[in-house]
């Protein structure tokens, strides 16, 4: 399915009328949820004590409330009141190869032997770990690991303003790029502005230009107003389009934009957090054929273990990066105690072999492929307006696309937290079949099989099943 067509049909969606669940039928998967969840149930009670709103994660489900986990192994997640789930959520994409895969347990169990899990000093896996990196992305020549995604992409803008000597961000709307002040503005629907951005300045949000996805003559625009603003030191983007495709890049705006940003002296920086992983060796950039000149990492990269996150790029442009002092120029500085330590070094360097030297991904895509192909016969037979796609093996099932809700007026922010509440509700009812799915934005893993998918597409149906209208 192309971005075109990805597009129109989510237009097509947000036209509609919402199709709801039943309420019996909903009341009844509450119900069924409860009464087999009851420890799930007294350990959100007591997070509530503890943490502030009960929680410290954005990506599992919540509703009725949050399920504790007790162990997994490959696809499957089984809880602490011992019912087992197949799990497309997959820690927002960061569970790459399965869970407690098996030979990357042991590399770590070995390494735990032999040395602490942070020395604070040189190790040669940091070394290695690099070397992977760079055979997997033909863009980066040079790595400098981080402890997270957004720290990945913090350091990212550091380094371009350092190169280029400019001062502002060029962000396209709808995009994420994790939590840090001058990215958490327009956040997965376009026009949504400072919706979810309290507690920061303007100031920092000043720093930071929205344009439109697939305009190039705004993007241009935004250059010329800015150049005499402190410039443009880079262009950000989510290379599938916002939250990973939700929102898809048309065929060939890359190619305009960094032929634009090139003639303003800007860089062009590929946050790949989310995609890198996940598309194939040599992730986005390769499937799209771009060459950014910054790339950011994270989440598969190390199947899941902390500390993961890292920006390459050029030799030229990455020797900006410094931990010391600034002896020569450009220079920025870019800490982190524990980025690059021995334990998230060990499990990069396994995962990105293992990805390399066994076809993986090839796999892995394909199941996704079929899943995609089974949801849409389900969809299409049920006349839901529903639709499935997949870019590699990130999967994306859109029901109520309420990030394609056009943001004319309060009202229509008010339409967009309404759709999220009817997928909420979706979520209900298909983990209650004994599915994780995030409300449709999924991925699948190198252990997931067809089986799995059956099962996957079953929970949809019982959904489906479960809708008025």
């Amino acid at each position: 399915m192309n971005a075109e067509e990805i597009l129109k049909r989510g237009r097509e969606i947000t036209k509609s009328p919402i199709r709801k669940p039943n309420i019996g039928k909903l009341n009844d998967a509450y119900a069924a949820l409860k009464s087999s969840t009851p420890k799930s149930f007294l350990l959100s009670e007591k997070a509530k004590e503890v943490l502030p709103n009960g929680s410290q994660h954005t990506l599992p489900l919540s509703d009725p409330y949050p399920f504790f986990m007790k162990k997994g192994m490959g696809s499957i997640l089984v809880d602490v009141d011992g019912n087992s789930f197949i799990d497309y959520i997959l820690s927002g994409g960061a569970i790459i190869l399965g869970h407690n895969d098996e030979g990357l347990v042991s590399t770590i169990h070995e390494l735990l032997t032999q040395k602490t899990h942070f020395h604070g000093h040189f190790d040669a896996l940091e070394i290695a770990a690099a070397e992977k990196i760079i055979s997997f992305f033909p863009s980066i020549e040079k790595v400098r690991f981080t402890s997270s995604g957004s720290e990945a992409n913090a350091a990212a803008v550091k380094i371009a303003r350092s190169v280029t000597g400019k001062k502002k961000l060029i962000k396209f709307m709808g995009n994420y790029h994790g939590w840090g002040n001058e990215f958490l503005v327009d956040v997965e629907v376009p026009g949504s502005g400072k919706f979810i951005s309290q507690g920061i300045p303007d100031e920092f949000m000043d720093q930071t230009v929205l344009v439109p996805q697939n305009n190039p003559e705004a993007l241009e625009a935004a250059f010329k107003t800015l150049e005499n603003k402190g410039g443009v030191a880079a262009v950000i983007c989510e290379p599938m389009g916002a939250e990973s495709g939700l929102i898809p890049f048309e065929e060939g705006f890359h190619e305009q934009a960094i032929e634009i940003a090139h003639r303003y002296g800007a860089l062009y920086i590929f946050d790949e957090v989310v995609t890198g992983f996940r598309m194939g060796i040599g992730g986005a950039q390769k499937w799209l054929g771009i060459t950014p000149d910054l790339t950011t990492l994270g989440k598969g990269m190390m199947n899941g273990f902390p500390s993961c996150g890292a920006v390459g790029g050029k030799k030229e442009i990455m020797d900006a990066a410094s931990t010391g002092l600034p002896m020569k120029q450009p220079y920025t500085f870019i800490g982190g105690t524990l980025a690059g330590n021995t334990l998230s070094m060990a499990a990069c360097h396994y995962v990105v072999s293992s990805l390399l030297d066994y076809n993986l991904l090839e796999k892995a895509a394909s199941t996704a492929d079929d899943v995609t192909r089974k949801l849409n016969d389900l969809f299409d037979s049920g006349d839901t307006g529903f639709f499935a796609y997949n870019f590699g093996n990130i999967l994306r099932v859109e029901m109520t696309a309420p990030h394609a809700v056009e943001i004319t007026s309060q009202e229509a922010m008010h339409e967009v937290v309404m759709r999220r509440k009817i997928l909420s509700a979706y979520s209900v009812m298909i983990s209650s079949a004994g599915v994780l799915s995030r409300m449709g934005r999924d991925f699948v893993s190198c252990a997931h099989s067809t089986a799995d998918n059956d099962r996957y597409v079953a929970a949809y149906k019982k959904l489906i099943d479960a809708l008025d209208g």
